[in-house]
């Protein structure tokens, strides 16, 4: 026989309509028989017995609202007769206990690192190009087509070495022969420049698609997300650009 309603918890005390129930139908659930006093679209739900102003009502076992209006037996609950109420709650009480652990293996050892402003140590020292808004994303593309390789901070991308070594032997003139048999994998090529900085050990171009036409709160997460990657030990300073009309104003970061 088909359900024409469910109770999906024991405990509670409105049914849930499984298809649409014209008024005065008879819905049975658990041996209780409940009649319908008006039209119950599908998904709607009916009470189980007589509600008045105040009644709690429990759906999936826990309070889900209280009654706004009296209901008879059978009748519909809608966002006009109810109104939102939940349970008490509170929060959980974890106990935490850290002991620290024994350093003493460690003192008087050093490493080579580099020293920040606020006592942190990094072991790397990297420059930051940052932009505050999406719309300076082309102008931070445009600066690290411009700088990096010349800087020498270009990733050596695969098999360029190899690339470079063969145009060198075709302008020389060398004959096919002789360009198969040169042994590029064991052949001294270096095509990277040579850094100019070699206090620094490279230089990263970040990019987003924030900072302008989401809501203040966002602008302020993205400003926290950045702040953390230019205050990071590791990370000797940054250069940012603003267009000065977006939400993440340079005064935010």
């Amino acid at each position: 026989m088909k359900h024409l309603v469910a109770k999906i918890h024991p405990a509670d005390n409105v049914l849930v309509a499984l298809t649409d129930l014209p008024i005065g139908t008879p819905v049975t659930w658990d041996g209780v028989t409940v009649t319908t006093t008006e039209k119950i679209p599908a998904k709607h739900k009916l009470a189980l017995h007589d509600f008045a102003a105040g009644d709690e009502i429990t759906m999936y076992g826990v309070l889900v609202g209280k009654m706004a209006a009296p209901v008879v037996t059978g009748g519909l609950l809608t966002t006009a007769n109810i109104k939102h109420a939940t349970n008490a709650y509170q929060e959980g009480q974890h106990p935490h206990g850290w002991a620290q652990p024994n350093v003493t293996k460690y003192e008087g050892r050093t490493f080579l690192g580099f020293h920040r402003p606020d006592g942190r140590v990094g072991t790397a020292n990297y420059w930051l190009v940052i932009p505050l808004v999406f719309c300076e994303n082309r102008n931070i593309q445009v600066l690290e087509e411009a700088l990096v390789n010349d800087l020498g901070y270009a990733r050596r991308k695969s098999y360029q070495p190899q690339t470079h070594a063969l145009i060198e032997l075709m302008q020389a003139g060398k004959s096919v022969e002789e360009i198969l048999a040169t042994d590029l994998h064991s052949a001294e090529v270096d095509y990277q420049k040579p850094k100019l900085f070699p206090n620094v050990d490279g230089i990263r171009f970040l990019s987003h698609e924030g900072g302008c036409g989401g809501i203040r709160q966002d602008a302020q997460s993205l400003c926290g997300l950045l702040a953390g990657y230019i205050t990071h030990p590791n990370v000797a300073g940054a250069t940012v650009l603003s267009l000065g009309c977006q939400n993440a104003q340079a005064s935010m970061l």
